[in-house]
């Protein structure tokens, strides 16, 4: 077995580092991203195999006990919503994302058995990031904390 010269150790010793040093800031740059939109959304329609576009949802936060609006905001081309409150104003609190699946559903030309979907969320945790995808057909749907 060929053992590696000086050089040659020297040489995978270096790209070692350096791979370790993108992955590191590649990772910070991942949770900083995270912590600029620290709540996203992502709504597939599971009956047509695509995202779920023009979806309405809104985003509350609860107060004082009774729920304030922060933000409502349609999903993308990708189904995708996100930058739904800053970081700064992300606390540990509970907040509720409410799907206009209804609305998705008549501009389809179709109906839906649930015309929202109502999700809510006890953050503990505001310097996390939290995903919350929806699985949605027209009688039912699922959800969970996605990553």
């Amino acid at each position: 077995m060929d053992h590696p010269t000086q050089l040659e150790s020297t040489a995978i010793t270096e790209r070692t580092e350096r791979n370790s040093n993108q992955e590191l800031t590649s990772s910070v740059a991942s949770v900083m991203s995270a912590n600029e939109n620290p709540l996203t959304s992502h709504v597939l329609d599971t009956a047509i195999g695509r995202p779920a576009v023009g979806v309405p949802v809104t985003l509350s936060k609860y107060e004082n006990g009774q729920w304030r609006n922060i933000s409502k905001q349609l999903t993308n081309s990708d189904g995708r919503v996100g930058n739904m409150i800053s970081s700064e104003e992300f606390s540990s609190s509970r907040y509720k994302l409410t799907f206009e699946t209804l609305s998705y559903y008549e501009n389809r030309g179709g109906k839906s058995f649930c015309p929202y979907i109502e999700v809510i969320l006890e953050i503990e945790s505001p310097a996390e990031h939290y995903h919350v995808p929806i699985l949605l057909s027209a009688y039912r749907f699922s959800t969970y904390r996605g990553s």
